[in-house]
């Protein structure tokens, strides 16, 4: 019975805890509250290396505005030219339009997500088998056995 119980729980942790891949913008400006990472211009590091730090290279986070000339951020992570990752919690920086490279919108990604869910069910039965989870997993459905050994 314990295992129903947990079952529910799996699909929204899986949302939770989906992959996400950043792929192509389908507009050139993006709609406030959308997640993007936009790719700097080297001009564009070293301009805003005051606000974000020296030799960055990405930043994501949460439109806030965008137009043709510059796009303001909620700032969530920084990744620098080496491929190091700094969390930020959600300051805002503008970011003219001329200093970006590249800018992506965060998706969640079918294949990675399913492949991240079948892990933790095959993760779930594992312990279920090694803990002595009962009934449903032992070809009881979880009615009639006391699960005692």
């Amino acid at each position: 019975m314990a295992a129903r119980s947990r079952t529910p729980l799996v699909g929204p942790l899986l949302v939770l805890a989906g992959c996400y891949t950043y792929r192509p913008l389908p507009a050139a400006v993006p709609a406030a509250g959308l997640r993007v990472q936009a790719t700097l211009t080297d001009a564009g590091s070293d301009s805003l290396a005051g606000r974000l730090g020296r030799d960055v290279g990405a930043v994501a986070g949460d439109v806030e505005r965008a137009d043709s000339a510059e796009l303001t951020l909620a700032v969530r992570e920084v990744e620098n030219q080496r491929g190091e990752r700094s969390d930020w919690s959600g300051e805002t920086v503008v970011i003219p339009l001329r200093f970006v490279r590249a800018l992506e919108q965060r998706r969640l990604s079918p294949g990675g997500t399913g492949l991240l869910g079948g892990a933790v069910a095959a993760g779930l039965v594992a312990i279920t088998q090694v803990f002595g989870g009962g009934g449903v997993l032992e070809g009881g459905g979880g009615t009639g056995g006391s699960g005692a050994r």
